[in-house]
């Protein structure tokens, strides 16, 4: 009989060979083992996809799996969804870094708190000159802190594989697009579900030049929409509403400035 592994974790790479092998291997670091690791190649152009073969081949945990054409990251985290066997679902990035007991410490947290369905960490900014700061995100979210910013920072999560399948994935639309994350969590606290956060950084996130490249003006439209429409979802007064100038206000204004509105906001 085949091992059915207690968490699924699910990855999309897009040209990401650079930076592939500190995140897998903080995966296989981890000192909970019981995992599998799927992993989806959106047609990158680089090496990724030799760099990926080569851990498959060193890790049986390790599952590689290839989209036909390129289609972005919310469709081949969907993907990643159909070969899931856990009953827990972990995000990770390609260009980011799982501390040793992120995982352990997240599914003793789901397991310790049955009435959750997804529990998030903290997580540290780094570069190649080292750590920075921590970004932070509020214990217990409820529904009407989803317009003021993020629950959940998006790759830190552990989700009920249950809950995950009944919200049915990510949502894949022009509307999504770098923004899927956003999406799910109103269909998620729309849904009825509960989630929390660790307040610990076990997670340490790339902010280098090319985050920042990706970070464009269309996004933060896609953005604005998802809270105009996430409020009606959500049945939240209509001045919630003014929030949705918010994503905008956050592309304009410098860095700094951003990090001490947010942790303003989570106080």
């Amino acid at each position: 009989m085949n091992h059915r592994p207690e968490v699924s974790i699910i990855m999309g790479v897009f040209n990401g060979a650079a930076t592939l092998w500190a995140a897998i291997e903080s995966i296989r670091r981890q000192t909970f083992e019981d995992w599998e690791f799927i992993i989806c190649n959106d047609c990158s152009t680089d090496n990724t996809l030799d760099v990926l073969q080569e851990f498959a081949d060193r890790d049986s945990r390790i599952k590689i799996i290839c989209n036909e054409q390129n289609c972005g990251l919310a469709a081949s985290l969907n993907h990643c969804l159909e070969f899931v066997q856990g009953e827990y679902v972990a995000r990770m990035d390609c260009d980011d870094v799982s501390l040793p007991q992120r995982i352990e410490r997240q599914i003793a947290y789901l397991k310790d708190h049955p009435e959750y369905d997804l529990v998030g960490t903290y997580m540290q900014a780094f570069d190649d000159c080292g750590k920075k700061e921590i970004v932070q995100t509020k214990l217990r979210p409820e529904r009407y802190d989803l317009p003021k910013g993020a629950p959940f920072c998006h790759a830190t999560i552990v989700m009920r594989t249950e809950a995950m399948k009944k919200l049915n994935g990510y949502c894949v639309s022009n509307h999504t697009l770098r923004t899927e994350d956003i999406d799910l969590w109103y269909r998620f606290f729309a849904a009825g579900f509960v989630g929390g956060n660790i307040p610990e950084p076990l997670y340490l996130v790339r902010v280098d030049e090319a985050a920042y490249k990706r970070r464009k003006l269309k996004y933060m439209l896609h953005a604005s929409y998802i809270v105009w429409y996430g409020c009606d979802m959500l049945e939240l007064p209509l001045y919630y509403k003014i929030y949705c100038i918010k994503p905008i206000m956050s592309w304009l204004l410098p860095r700094k400035i951003k990090m001490s509105m947010r942790k303003w906001i989570i106080k």
